[in-house]
């Protein structure tokens, strides 16, 4: 069996796991927020300790959440929102189901 087909099946295993789905799943979110944020401080041309100074936290705080290490609260992503010159968006939308 190839090192794919036997990574394949224990993901598959893992998945199955009570409470996997829902980490998988927040994890995913986090790093998205991450990649978000990270993507627009380089836009600015920003390191993230200037980020970090704008936003009034630590860089090693922004090195975290852009990882993907870390959920900020809704109050944190407005003050990196804010900081970015950025709007923050929550959106809660409902989801269309194929029968």
């Amino acid at each position: 069996m190839s090192e794919r087909s036997n990574w394949k099946i224990l993901r598959e295993r893992r998945m199955n796991e009570a409470g996997a789905a829902e980490a998988y799943h927040a994890a995913r979110l986090a790093y998205e927020l991450g990649r978000t944020v990270r993507a627009l401080r380089e836009q600015r041309g920003w390191s993230q300790a200037q980020l970090a100074a704008a936003a009034a936290m630590t860089q090693s705080a922004i090195a975290r959440f852009e990882a993907g290490g870390t959920v900020p609260s809704l109050r944190i992503l407005d003050r990196l929102a804010q900081a970015l010159d950025a709007e923050l968006t929550v959106q809660v939308t409902p989801r269309t189901h194929v029968a």
